[in-house]
């Protein structure tokens, strides 16, 4: 969820129920303010009742008045105090019971004591209440409505800066020699966010190509002392003069070697993959580059009793040729080193998708871990780095390399 929508949803519920809660306390004073007005208009009453009698010596004759209603009856002696309380009445004119508001006390007149009430009609009071807070009600929902609309248009050009940062970082790769454009803001935070991040963004790049120029200089460096190591094996692993002792330790150092060897060729090809040193890109045939490969695996996997199944369909894709070799061989290898005795190799091209599937023991692949350098299976005597080359390679390009496990098999699948 956006920050934006949430702060959003949290503040409209915060106003809502505040609004809410006002509202249920103000129809609750308003009603208590009604009745008390009510209330005082009963009390009049009371007093011109009592002041008839007390000049005439009799009640005051009943006269019908429209939403009041008098009445009085004989009792015993008085009561203490008058008292006040909410009835409802049946009335001639509506023929309907209606809720009053109605005043008890007694009064004596002649020798006799009466109990005199006298009740006020509430509907017109109840009527006017509601009116009060339908508007209250609609007014809080504008003002709901409105604020919503003005946050919602304020606060998304005041995270603008923010939003742009974002879209800056998103679109921002080590080593691509493009400075971040971040955009200016009169946000203090926001300026603050931006510096920093420029900084830290300055110093990343500036560590990344130092790095990336010590490992191409070491792998380039490396060369030379690897080949003449290599070559003086060679001469004393051909000497007849060594013990079979002798002979086992230099055979071994020289396999050292290779790996040494090809563990540098590979990082010196990754160097020169990232700083794109492959700029002569040809529109190739894949069809015919796949099936010259087939010829050139085509004795190891007869050694290893692999069978291959291939579904070969005309494709043609726009990349440096060498680089399509590495990537191929690199697949294809893959899936020869890893698979099982009497095995299958899948092979499948079409115009949009190659898929390269092989049989395995081993289980479900790490796929976060899968394309990072040096990740290895199992215990194999490769470097580690020939799926991140072709991952490498494809991310060049502009294709996609994703790993799947489909019926107990690894599936690597290119998206062109």
């Amino acid at each position: 969820m956006k920050l934006f929508t949430k702060y959003t949803r949290i503040n409209l519920l915060i106003t809502v129920a505040i609004f809410l809660l006002a509202s249920i306390a103000y129809a609750f004073l308003l009603r208590y303010v009604m009745i008390e007005f009510v209330n005082d208009n009963l009390k009049i009453e009371q007093r011109e009742v009592e002041t008839y009698v007390s000049k005439y010596n009799r009640l005051p004759e009943i006269m019908h008045v429209k939403e009041q209603e008098i009445s009085y009856t004989p009792v015993t002696g008085p009561i203490p105090k008058h008292k006040f309380s909410s009835v409802r009445l049946f009335v001639e004119d509506e023929q309907s019971m209606e809720l009053f508001r109605q005043i008890t006390f007694t009064v004596q007149a002649g020798g006799q004591w009466y109990e005199a009430k006298v009740a006020i009609s509430m509907e017109d009071m109840d009527d006017m209440i509601r009116l009060i807070l339908v508007i209250t009600i609609a007014t809080i929902l504008l003002i709901l409505m409105t604020t919503a609309l003005i946050n919602r248009v304020v606060l998304k050009r005041l995270w603008k800066p923010f939003y742009d940062t974002l879209t800056s970082i998103n679109s921002f790769q080590l080593g691509n020699k493009s400075k971040i454009q971040l955009s200016q803001t009169n946000i203090d935070e926001f300026d603050l966010m931006n510096k920093t991040l420029d900084q830290s963004l300055n110093k990343a790049e500036s560590d990344y190509l130092l790095l990336k120029e010590f490992t191409a200089n070491a792998s380039h460096e490396l060369q030379t002392p690897l080949a003449i190591v290599r070559s003086k094996m060679d001469i004393l692993i051909q000497d007849e003069n060594l013990s079979e002792t002798q002979s086992r330790a230099a055979q071994s150092a020289y396999d050292a070697i290779q790996k040494m060897s090809k563990l540098n060729q590979s990082l010196l090809l990754l160097a020169k993959i990232e700083n794109k040193q492959f700029e002569d890109v040809v529109i190739i045939n894949l069809k015919e580059k796949i099936e010259t490969k087939l010829v050139d695996f085509f004795e190891l996997w007869q050694s290893k009793h692999l069978s291959i199944k291939k579904n070969l369909r005309d494709c043609e894709i726009k990349i440096n040729p060498l680089l399509a070799e590495i990537m191929l061989n690199n697949l294809l290898s893959n899936a020869t080193k890893h698979n099982i005795p009497n095995g299958k190799i899948s092979i499948t091209l079409t115009a949009k998708q190659l898929v390269i599937a092989n049989t395995s023991d081993s289980p479900a692949l790490d796929e976060k871990q899968l394309f990072t350098r040096f990740y290895k299976t199992s215990a194999t005597s490769d470097n580690g780095l020939g799926l991140c080359i072709a991952k490498q390679i494809t991310e060049l390009n502009g294709f996609t390399l994703s790993y799947h496990y489909v019926n107990n098999q690894h599936q690597f699948s290119i998206d062109f």
